[in-house]
């Protein structure tokens, strides 16, 4: 099973909303994952890279981390959603 962070600010209003937006997205797809969600201050670089994709509120600037990051907003405002799905999907599919 696939893993994907979601991770915000504080981790709590702005994940909470993405994570159940890509939720529903990868069961309406048939896509098996895992999806936890953090803040971006309580996570280090092992623990973004032990995940398959990290999904974020805002980019993230840290050349530690090896895991895909998609910027993940558009999920919060509707604008660019069909890109990250797409993103989210060619991630996790390939």
């Amino acid at each position: 099973m696939k893993k994907i962070l979601v991770v915000c600010g504080n981790g709590i209003a702005s994940s909470s909303i993405m994570v159940s937006i890509l939720q529903d997205y990868l069961k309406e797809q048939h896509i098996d994952a895992q999806v936890d969600k953090s803040s971006l201050m309580a996570c280090n670089a092992d623990i973004f890279n032990s995940y398959d994709l990290v999904v974020s509120s805002t980019k993230i600037d840290n050349p530690d981390i090896t895991t895909k990051i998609i910027v993940g907003a558009g999920l919060l405002t509707g604008i660019g959603e069909d890109a990250i799905f797409d993103a989210v999907k060619q991630n996790l599919t390939q």
